[in-house]
């Protein structure tokens, strides 16, 4: 009897041991989880050719018995209601009219911050990128920022009446369901701390371009989530108000042609998009920050090491610090948060002062300068492309200053990080100028019927200087295009002066027909793939 009762005690200790395991495990996996492709159930991105009048946008609506929810004027698209859980259903018909470009779900991005610890409220990232420094010169010496220079926080929304961030908000619009403008969730008043917070004021914290001016534009929710439509809207916003840097700590893990027509759309008006790189700890993308416009941001530490949880890849730029950031939080207070989201305005920032440094008249400029300064620390190369960022080195070329400071923080921040880096920027190792890289920036697939049973398939790719923007003719571009029963193709071809390659396949099938792109080359360029596969639906 006595060892039975033994055993049966031993039995439930493991079952309980076991539970309390489990519990911990999923608390783990809560806290790094991956973030799920998702979208709205009820609602259509559809994008119009150019011609489209509204007469011809109403019948198309009326014809497929949809609502008009939202219009993104500047990217001739509209957000259509359609039966909730019919999404999938109403995309390929609406795609089949004439008239249509594209249709895709409303995708939901979300912020991506991944923890809140109030307990260390050491400003450590600011010493990191020597924006500020105590014991040589950094980036604060040669320039802080100006208010001409406008930076919009495109996220939860910012807390404007923060102590910290009051009178630096210059316009501000909300694009969500949320019925204020103002910051509920605390995420986007964090990153406008960081990008620029009040500084040199006796209180509170310090900001990378503290000067600057600030638009807040509401793409996410109350709840930290938002769908693409409204990011858009807002990219496409912020543009128009003339601003030079976009800074989103936000992702998901789902390409949207709509949202990658804002990315570029905000480029082709000057300005510098700044987006995180995620926190899934993989290298799988995460857009915005994907999109060849984009400037995708990873997370280290203090120690100049790769957050655990943070994206990596060839696709991803640079990285900046994203653990243990100490900022401005809702309510008038301050918090201590992690992510690639902490990450980006570090960067953003950056991009400021060299705007206001006045040496770059250009976001071709600006974006080049940020990158090629930035420290090549372990990882560069491989888990991003060209470093983390040093802001001093970016606004002096990694030049020395006059010995005099031309501006001084006063008072120094009182919180002094530990330890302080002491490093001065290291010059570069090597003056050979490395060759230029070049992307695929599109790719587009069409249809067209050639019999009663066969159509041509062609597909367009578009290579790029991933600097200079210019098209990229005579790279040979190798490509495959996959059928709907599982057979493939192979193609090859070089690029025309609009750095175009086309190819037609004809077939029999009907379903989803897929190119991918192998590989691009050419003497002189280092290709850097970011875009690499399309798909059609034949029906």
């Amino acid at each position: 009897m006595k060892r039975y009762f033994v055993l049966l005690s031993t039995f439930i200790f493991l079952l309980l041991l076991l539970l309390v395991l489990k519990s911990i495990t999923s608390v783990q996996a809560q806290t790094h989880s991956s973030i799920k492709q998702s979208f709205s159930p009820d609602e259509v991105i559809v994008k119009y050719k150019t011609a489209t009048s509204e007469t011809a946008k109403g019948k198309i609506r009326e014809k497929f018995q949809t609502a008009l929810k939202q219009k993104i004027d500047k990217l001739q698209a509209e957000v259509l209601h359609v039966p909730s859980g019919r999404v999938q259903e109403f995309i390929p018909l609406l795609k089949s009219d004439p008239n249509v470009e594209y249709a895709e779900p409303n995708y939901e991005a979300f912020a991506l911050a991944t923890t809140n610890d109030t307990a260390l409220s050491q400003q450590w990232g600011l010493f990191q990128i020597n924006a500020a420094n105590s014991t040589t010169q950094s980036a604060w010496d040669v320039t802080t920022g100006g208010a001409s220079v406008k930076i919009a926080i495109l996220d939860t929304g910012i807390e404007e009446s923060h102590p910290d961030l009051f009178g630096k908000v210059t316009s501000s619009k909300n694009f969500t369901t949320s019925s204020t403008i103002f910051d509920q969730y605390g995420h986007g008043t964090h990153v406008a701390g960081i990008a620029a917070a009040t500084t040199n004021n006796g209180s509170g914290v310090a900001g990378v371009g503290y000067n600057t001016a600030l638009l807040n534009g509401k793409v996410l929710g109350d709840d930290g989530s938002g769908y693409n439509s409204w990011i858009a809207s807002g990219i496409t916003w912020a543009a128009d108000q003339g601003a030079q840097v976009i800074s989103m700590s936000l992702g998901g893990p789902s390409y949207s042609k709509t949202l990658e027509d804002a990315v570029n759309y905000a480029w082709s008006k000057g300005s510098v998009v700044v987006a995180a790189a995620g926190n899934d700890g993989n290298s799988n993308p995460s857009y915005p920050g994907y999109y060849t416009n984009a400037i995708a941001v990873a997370a280290t530490d203090s120690n100049d090491t790769k957050a655990s949880w943070s994206n990596y890849g060839n696709w991803v730029d640079v990285a900046a610090p994203g653990i243990n950031i100490y900022s401005t939080y809702k309510g008038s207070s301050y918090a201590t948060m992690s992510g690639t989201s902490m990450a980006t305005p570090f960067a953003a920032g950056t991009a400021a002062l060299l705007w206001m440094k006045g040496d770059c008249a250009t976001n071709v400029c600006v974006r080049d300068r940020l990158e090629k300064t930035a420290d090549s620390i372990a990882g560069t190369g491989t888990q991003w492309t060209w470093g983390r960022v040093n802001a001093y080195a970016a606004v002096t070329q990694g030049l020395p200053v006059p010995a005099t400071p031309t501006a001084t923080l006063t008072p120094t921040p009182t919180k002094t990080p530990t330890p302080t880096p002491t490093k001065v920027p290291s010059s570069p190792t090597s003056t050979t100028k490395p060759n230029p890289s070049m992307s695929v920036s599109d790719m587009s697939m069409t249809s067209v019927i050639i019999s009663s049973t066969a159509r041509r398939i062609s597909s367009t790719i578009t290579v790029l200087n991933e600097v200079t923007r210019a098209p990229v003719s005579g790279a040979l571009v190798k490509a495959t295009i996959t059928m709907p029963g599982g057979s493939s193709a192979n193609y090859s071809g070089t690029t025309n002066s609009s750095g175009k390659y086309t190819f037609k396949h004809r077939s029999t099938e009907k379903g989803t027909f897929v190119t991918n792109v192998t590989n691009v080359t050419k003497a002189g360029f280092t290709y850097h793939p970011t875009l690499t596969s399309k798909s059609l639906l034949v029906q």
